[in-house]
């Protein structure tokens, strides 16, 4: 079977998207958006895994036979952490009282008379 290879091409256009989602990522460390801020990051992550898997791992030249590994580890990895979002957000929380003070320390012994 002869596999068509890529372009010299395609990897500087996947390499220069790669440093636009790297300065992306850097940018968005500075911005402080609060709880967006890890969402966004985790999407710039996995956009730029996906490019390193697909084009330097010469996923997207191989049969799809050999990308079902991939797929069903991050399908199945994509589970694991919903499950786990969804369990730390439904978690109940006691809250407790205030704190007793601690009790004072015992006299010091009076020496024998």
């Amino acid at each position: 079977m002869i596999v068509k290879h890529l372009s010299l091409r395609t990897y500087v256009i996947v390499w220069l998207v790669l440093l636009a989602l790297t300065l992306a990522s850097y940018l968005l460390s500075l911005a402080h958006l609060g709880r967006a801020d890890v969402v966004a990051a985790l999407l710039i992550a996995a956009a730029k895994t996906v490019l390193v898997v697909l084009f330097f791992m010469h996923l997207i030249e191989q049969r799809f036979a050999n990308a079902m590994p991939m797929i069903v580890s991050a399908l199945l990895l994509g589970l694991l952490f919903t499950l786990m979002v969804s369990d730390v957000a439904t978690r109940e929380t006691v809250s407790r009282g205030p704190i007793p003070p601690a009790p004072p320390p015992p006299e010091a012994a009076a020496p024998p008379r």
